[in-house]
């Protein structure tokens, strides 16, 4: 199996992590550049040809404010440019296409996100699945269901 990892490039977002064995992890969005680098270096480095999927977020929404549009923009700058300098191949997604891989959600975000937690932590059950994990483990489903 090849190694893959999901972002969820979101502060409060996280890393899922499948390696060529198949062993599923998932971490929280370490706080800082710096943490955030270490990380996917040290991911980079005991995962010899990884690919990642990010989530395809970092634009400005109505109702967000300018200052944190650029804030987060620039955060997932941050990782994409982790990323290259690890020598990881990335492919974005966005949100809409990962999610129909977890079937029906609800419109409501608070509920959307409760569910998307509650799926993954039915599909890995070995995993204490957060709402800062979710949607990258979410991810991963949609992942590996396009390698079968």
């Amino acid at each position: 199996m090849k190694s893959i990892l999901c972002i969820d490039p979101g502060a409060s977002g996280g890393f899922a992590l499948v390696g060529q064995f198949g062993i599923i992890d998932a971490f929280p969005m370490p706080e800082g550049m710096t943490s955030q680098i270490e990380v996917i270096r040290t991911i980079a480095v005991n995962h010899i040809g990884i690919h990642a999927v990010v989530e395809k977020v970092g634009f400005h929404r109505p109702g967000n404010s300018a200052v944190s549009t650029a804030k987060f923009a620039r955060h997932c700058g941050h990782i994409e440019a982790a990323l290259y300098s690890a020598g990881i191949p990335f492919e974005e997604v966005s949100p809409t296409v990962w999610m129909k891989a977890l079937g029906a959600l609800p419109a409501d975000k608070t509920a959307r996100k409760n569910a998307i937690k509650e799926i993954a932590a039915r599909r890995f059950p070995h995993l204490t699945v957060t709402l800062k994990t979710a949607d990258a483990l979410g991810m991963m489903i949609w992942a590996l269901s396009r390698s079968n």
